[in-house]
This record gives structure tokens, sequence and C-alpha cells, in this order.
């Protein structure tokens, strides 16, 4: 989907019907999922929000995508954090070589 400029993106956002503050805040969620990605890992800040906004307005990403996707790549990081915990008791158990 084509990106619109800013002044379309704010025209939508200001003539948007629904909750406002709702749609900035999974926008915004949606955004520090993009920034997972490679596609926009080195993209700029503004570029990933015009992005979270755009595809949140558009419909392309729905509130229980957002939703899905956050609780998903949550599990994916407590899963890693408990094995790198886990990892570094067995190393400290192990006894030091010299």
């Amino acid at each position: 989907m084509l990106l619109k400029n800013d002044q379309e993106l704010a025209k939508e956002l200001v003539d948007f019907n629904g909750d406002r503050y709702k749609i900035v805040v999974l926008a915004s969620k949606w955004a520090k999922e993009l920034k997972k990605t490679d596609k926009y890992k080195n993209q700029p800040a503004s570029v990933v929000i015009k992005k979270a906004l755009n595809d949140i307005l558009s419909g392309d990403v729905t509130e229980e995508d957002v939703l899905r996707v956050c609780s998903e790549n949550l599990a994916k990081e407590l899963k890693a954090e408990e094995e790198a915990r886990l990892e570094a008791e067995r190393k400290a158990k192990e006894p030091m070589k010299l």
C-alpha cells in the first residue's frame, strides 16, 4: 500500500470518527512491532510511525492483529530471556577451567 503524505494522514486522523486515543496507542504498538522486522529495523522512527498509522487507519491491520503479534513477540522474548537465564545459571555452576 502506498504511504500517504503528512497532510493526508493528519486529515484522516482528524476526520476519524472513532476513539483517536485508541488509534494512536494501537499505531504506537504496531510501530514497535514493525521496528523489530528487517524491513523497518534501520528506518527512521518517523517512517515507521507513518507506516503504522497508515496501516491502522486504512484497516490493513486490525486491533486483533496488533494484539496477536504483540503477545506472540512477548512470549518469544520471555522464552529467550528464560533460556538465557538458565544458560547463565548452568555456566555459573560449572567448575572454572584454567
